[in-house]
Formats: structure tokens, sequence, C-alpha cells
């Protein structure tokens, strides 16, 4: 009886409106997980909202933003004075399609930047679900489709990076990818004129993502060039004159291609996945520090995260797989389409976490495919009539139930932000803020001040720079460098060591010490190292306004709470030694909400720090201290505990911040400034001080006489 009325259910209706409400259904869960944590964030404005105004998931998308707003302000001009001083870089042309939807819509809905910066990620996002119904029904029908469907949709990772906030190329990649593969398939399996309809699509499709991930068009023409390549050499046999026809029109499109972009245009294709995947892999190579061992996205997941972030189950990831490897083996030349998305998936094993947004479609071909087939034994084994939809329940769950109970919170905390939108008040509208690098997108956004590296222009050499006045223990040098890089720049630095014989170590080691020393003692260094300069012939004079050029702009050091927290990457940027290739990490743990009791120092997370003793416990561990001190916000009050080896515990008690610390850092401009708010009048200036959340410096620095 029961399988009699299971047989007579939806399957005997229409199946085009079985379909179109499955998909609508599919859609609704795709977004009510990507939108429900709306509600936590109304339930605690205070980390998700400034002024009123939602704050976005990922400090990239202010790149984005920012771009869309000039759009929609009608301030997109050619160069980027904002970004990458005092280089400046040009603007892409066209604007990113991203920043392009965006201020449409500003332009013709009453939604402010912000909303749409949050929201709209999330309904493109979904737009996955029509590649990966279109893919599984080729390859077994609907049921794969919708199965294909949904759990795209679920796949934690992909749902995290196409979410509420995440305004960033992220929430299409997968889906452009995904329709490239189809359209070339149709293309190669078609055997009727309507396969150049499918040739024309996946043209489209190639150049919509071109607009769309603007910043990586080699990677993007790598990933369209597959499927189109497999069509050609395993499905596409025209006759003769269609062949001709064909293969002229290609071959004229090439050839332009060339002369757009130039006879180099393979080698420079082949160099630049190379490159990328020098970075993904952290290989040292050069003078400088592969910066991608340094990003969380860069890091390889273990196994546990892997699964539990694509699929949600041991069970499902088992099944996944063994769909895929079904597919493969049923139709192994067909499969070849989708080659592109599992090799991609594969690096997330291999390199680093930011490829597990390709795991998505993978492991949901894998388990629509195994799906289908056990709904295709339905007619020998009619338990499967319902073994089947309850197995897809059983896969869909633990995604579905993960994506519900975790909440993401914005990237840059409204407190921060505050600080950033104090800076548009209170600084010239042409000064610069040196910020370390992950602000410098939030910055141009909400401050409207001009950076010197962010997001995208962060390479090993810029990052090095860029943190060097943080990790110094010299002030003066400090505020020398920051005021000649923002005159010089990367090309200055780079002119230097030309002249030095393109050797870098002797090169960065003579601006420090000639910047450190000041002017009157830098010029005895330079009139030393005058004679081994080999490049054009300055003198002493002109190096000196080389080294201390006027300060033409004002610029401000910014300081922030999340440096406390990664101190360890920073400050080895910072101290990068060329020669040795190797920097020091040092050791800074910071607490919050500290308070100071005569001589005993604890917080809510379980520190307790003994002033008399010298010993720290936290989470049932001992660490025995060398010294501490005490900043009342009057005066420092300095404890030795008479042990030559140990850690040093700092407090500054009116903001309830405190940290254990070693040596390397405790002496550095960062920890002089944040924790210490040591006034270091010919350096460095206070603006605003809100520790912990932030800091702003004017910094001054040395002049010529």
């Amino acid at each position: 009886m029961v399988l009699s009325f299971a047989q007579n259910i939806p399957w005997r209706l229409n199946r085009r409106w079985f379909v179109t409400v499955a998909l609508l259904f599919v859609v609704a869960i795709g977004l009510l997980v990507r939108l429900e944590d709306i509600g936590d964030w109304k339930a605690h404005p205070e980390r998700a909202f400034f002024q009123g105004e939602p704050l976005l998931t990922t400090a990239d998308g202010y790149f984005y933003l920012t771009l869309a707003r000039d759009l929609a302000e009608g301030g997109y001009a050619r160069i980027d004075e904002k970004r990458a001083v005092p280089d400046n870089l040009n603007r892409p042309l066209p604007p990113p399609l991203l920043s392009v939807a965006a201020a449409c819509l500003a332009k013709i809905s009453p939604f402010s930047m912000n909303w749409i910066g949050v929201m709209l990620p999330c309904f493109l996002g979904v737009l996955l679900i029509f590649p990966l119904y279109l893919l599984g029904n080729y390859y077994s029908g609907p049921v794969m489709g919708l199965t294909a469907a949904l759990m795209g949709l679920l796949s934690n990772y992909y749902v995290f990076r196409s979410g509420l906030g995440w305004f960033d190329t992220d929430c299409m990649n997968v889906t452009w990818a995904m329709c490239a593969a189809y359209f070339f398939l149709k293309f190669g399996t078609e055997i009727c004129p309507v396969r150049y309809f499918y040739f024309a699509g996946g043209m489209i499709v190639y150049g919509m993502f071109l607009w769309w991930w603007d910043q990586t068009p080699y990677v993007v023409t790598v990933i369209s060039a597959v499927p189109f390549s497999v069509a050609l050499l395993f499905f596409y046999r025209p006759s003769r004159r269609e062949g001709i026809i064909f293969t002229g029109g290609a071959a004229t499109v090439a050839a332009a291609l060339l002369l757009w972009k130039g006879v180099d245009f393979p080698l420079e294709l082949f160099e630049d996945v190379a490159n990328r995947l020098t970075y993904i892999a952290k290989v040292q190579s050069g003078d400088f520090p592969n910066i991608g061992i340094t990003i969380s996205e860069q890091v390889r997941p273990a196994m546990e995260e892997i699964v539990s972030r694509t699929t949600g189950s041991y069970p499902a990831f088992i099944i996944a797989a063994a769909g895929l490897l079904w597919l493969f083996f049923d139709k192994p030349r067909q499969g070849l389409f989708v080659s592109v998305p599992v090799i991609l998936a594969v690096l997330a094993f291999l390199y680093a976490k930011r490829f597990l947004i390709f795991m998505a479609p993978v492991s949901a071909l894998g388990i629509g495919y195994f799906v289908a087939r056990m709904w295709a034994f339905r007619i020998r084994f009619s338990a499967l009539y319902l073994l089947t939809p309850l197995l897809l329940l059983l896969l869909a769950w633990p995604a579905y139930e993960k994506d519900m109970t975790e909440t993401v919170w914005p990237k840059v905390s409204p407190d921060i932000v505050a600080g950033m939108e104090r800076i548009s008040g209170s600084t010239p509208g042409d000064s610069v803020v040196w910020a370390w690098w992950d602000h410098g997108y939030p910055i141009n956004y909400w401050a409207r001040r001009a950076t010197v590296n962010d997001g995208s222009i962060h390479n090993p050499e810029r990052t090095v720079y860029n943190a060097m006045p943080y990790s110094t223990s010299n002030p003066r040098l400090a505020a020398n460098f920051i005021r000649f890089y923002v005159a010089r720049g990367m090309g200055g630095i780079n002119s230097f060591y030309r002249s030095v014989g393109m050797d870098r170590h002797r090169g960065l080691e003579l601006i420090r010490e000639i910047l450190a020393a000041g002017p009157k003692k830098g010029r005895e260094v330079i009139e030393k190292a005058v004679s081994g300069i080999s490049g054009p012939q300055m003198t002493t004079n002109q190096w000196m306004r080389f080294f201390f050029p006027p300060n033409r702009l004002k610029t401000y050091l910014f300081i922030d709470r999340g440096m406390a927290l990664t101190s360890d990457w920073w400050f080895w940027f910072g101290s990068w030694n060329i020669e040795k290739h190797d920097g020091v990490q040092p050791i800074f743990h910071a607490w919050f909400n500290v308070v100071l009791n005569h001589n005993e120092a604890r917080n809510e997370e379980g520190l307790l720090v003994d002033l008399n003793k010298g010993e720290l416990f936290f989470k049932g561990h001992r660490y025995v201290l060398a010294k501490a001190l005490i900043n009342d916000g009057r005066k420092l009050r300095p404890i030795d505990f008479g042990r030559k080896d140990g850690l040093s515990f700092e407090i500054l008690a009116p903001a309830g911040f405190a940290a254990v610390e070693d040596v390397h850092i405790s002496e550095s401009v960062f920890n002089k400034l944040f924790l210490r708010y040591m006034r270091i009048k010919d350096y460095f200036k206070p603006i605003d001080l809100k520790t912990p959340s932030y800091q702003v410096w004017e910094v001054t620095g040395d002049r010529l006489e």
C-alpha cells in the first residue's frame, strides 16, 4: 500500500511543473541558509552595524564597494589616487562587473550601498543552481540535477563565501566556471546546428567571466579553454564545409586576440598561472617571503575541516567521492568537461582552503549521480522509492544544520570602522594613512583616504616595507621610513637597489641605517656609501633630498586590535632579513577586559597575573615573568622580578588591555605606541587614541634644514 501510494505521487504530475517547483524550493533553501545570519546581526548590532548600516564579512569586499560608490557618485577616475601611494594604480576599465551591478542597484533602488554590498552576494550565490541542474540533468536526468543543485547550495564553505556580506567575486566564480563547462559540453555533444548557439553561449560566459573576475584573466582563460578543448578533441566532428567555416572563424578570433594581447600572450598566460601556483604553494622565491603562508584562506585545511565545510558529514563525503568516480567510470569523456573544477577542488587538499568553494559543485555532482543511480534501480527494488528520498534527506541535513547554526560576523568590527570614519573628519583629504595591508580597502572606503598597501597589491616586497615601521624599535627610523616611502615608493627603493648593484640586502640595510641616523648623521653614512654606488652619479645633497624628501602629504599611522592578534606575522615581515631569508616571529599574547587590582590582574577568560611574585596563570598553565610594566594612563611603573630569562607582562590599565611578550616585540614601535602610549613628540603625534580598538598618530619625522 505504501509503495503504491509513493509510486503515484509527484512523478505522475507534469514533470516540468514538478521540476520548476522543486528548483524554487532549492532556491528558497539556498537563500535561507545565506540570509539567516541577519537575525543574529540584529540581535547584536554592536558586532555587525555601524550607524545603522551593516558591515561586510570580508575586508576585500571594500575594494569592489569603493569602486561601486565611485561609479554611483560619478567619481570613477582612471587613476586611483587612494591606493598604492605614491605609485597609484590604474583603475580597471571597464569597471568590475560586481561594482557595476552594485552601482546600478544603488541608483534604481532605495537601498544604501552598504545594504547592497551585504545582500547582493546571497542572491548571486544561489545562481549556481542553474549550471548544476543542467549538468546533472544531462548526466543522469532531473533527479541528479535537483540533487546536485540542493547539495551545491548547501555546501558550507560555498555558503560562507557567497553569503551575507561576502561582497567579492567568489559568489559567482564557481557559477561561471560550471556554466562554461555546460555550454561547451553541449557544443561538443550536440550534432545539429544548435551546437553553435551553445558555443556562442560558452563564449558569452567566457566574456562575462573575464569581466567578473577581471583581476585573473589568464586563470579565467584556462578554466574556460579546457572544456572547449575537450569538446574539440573528443566530440566535435562536423562536416567538411562546416568545419572549415568554424575553424576559419576560430582562427580569426585567435589572431585578433594575439594582435590585441601581443604574440607573447601564451607565454604570459603560462607565467601567470605558474606564479599563482607558486603563491598558493607557499614556495619561497626571490629575496622576500611568500605572503601566502600568512593568509588564513591560503592555509591547507585538515581532512576533518574539508569534510565539515563541504558535505557536512563523512557519509556524504564518501558518497560524493563514490558518485564522482561512478560518473567518470560511466561517462569518462563527458566527465572531462568538469575536470577543471575537480582539479581546483583537489588543490584544497594539497595547498589552500580557498579552493573549497570548488568542492561545492564537485561533491554536489558526485552525490547527485549516486542518488540518481539509486533512483534508477527503483524498478528492480521498489523499496528505493522511499529509501532514495530518505537517503537524500540524510545527506543534506548535516550540511543544512551546519549552515543554520554558524554565524559569520563582519571582518572589520564597528568600533574599528568608527575609527576609520573619524579619520575622514580629522585629516586633510589628500593625506595618507599607513596601515597594515588588510585594512587598506576598508580605509579607502570608510575614511576616503589613501593607503600604501591592500589585499590585491600585497606582494612580498611591499609587505616587508609595510611592516617595517611597526616592528622596528627605533621611532626615528619608523617615521622617516614612512615619509620616505610615501614620497619615493617601491620605485624609489628599487632605483636605489640598482645603484648598489641590485644587492637588496646591502641596499635595504643602507636605507635603514641612513633613515635611523637622521639628516645630520645620515649625511655621514651617505658620504661613506657614495663611493660604492655604481648607479647614476648624485651628489650627497641630492641623496639627502632623496632620503629626506619634503613633507608634501600629511601621513598618519593606524594601529588596531587586529594587529595585536596577528603580531607573529606582521613582525616577521617587518624584521625580514634578506640575507638570512627569515624574520623574527615574536611571542605576543593579548588579553582584553583585564582588571588591575593592586598587584593582581585578571579577566573573565581565566587570566591571573600575580605582580608580587611575577607569575602568570592562564588555562591551567603557569608562566614565569622577568619584568612587568604598568601603565595607569598617567605614568609607567616598571617592575623587575630579578630574572634574566622570561617574558614581560604589560598592561594599559584604563583600557583593560594587557599582553605577555618577549624582548623582540616589547621594544617595537607598535608596542611603544599601542600599549605604552609613549609620546614620541618628534616623530609621532597622537590624534585619536581609542585603545584597544584603534589608534591614529600623525607621522612627522626629520626634515632637512
